[in-house]
């Protein structure tokens, strides 16, 4: 059976290593609705007293494009919920990759983040269940 991700989870700014635009990342919080084969995600976070905000849906599912060049896909990697997206058009090529993980019992939250093409950078963000 797969691991659950749902719950929120607040940022553990000292156990993370987070590097570029990410490195500012003070607090946070994700909330994570997690019904397979659909999986919803909000992020709050506050960089220097300002608030940065992020809300996606997937789905387990097969490729899906999202315009011209632009495409997202989740899947599972053993244990791990991976989500990767980006843009392979002729103007623009990047990819980004997010592999979730649960730790210490499903109460730590690993997200390694990996950004290719667009300033690359490695971060990982760990969270603690609320």
């Amino acid at each position: 059976m797969k691991p659950n991700f749902s719950g929120e989870w607040a940022l553990d700014r000292q156990a993370s290593h987070l590097t570029g635009g990410a490195a500012a990342m003070q607090t946070g919080v994700m909330r994570i609705n997690h019904q397979d084969p659909i999986c919803a995600f909000h992020i709050s976070m506050s960089a220097g007293g300002e608030a940065v905000e992020h809300t996606w849906e997937s789905s387990l599912s097969d490729e899906t494009p999202i315009g011209t060049g632009f495409y997202s896909r989740l899947f599972w990697d053993g244990d791990a919920l991976v989500f990767a997206c980006g843009s392979n058009s002729p103007e623009e090529t990047w990819s980004m990759v997010w592999r979730y993980e649960l730790l210490v019992a499903g109460q730590r939250l690993r997200a390694v983040e990996q950004l290719r093409g667009r300033g690359d950078f490695d971060n990982t963000w760990i969270f603690e269940k609320r």
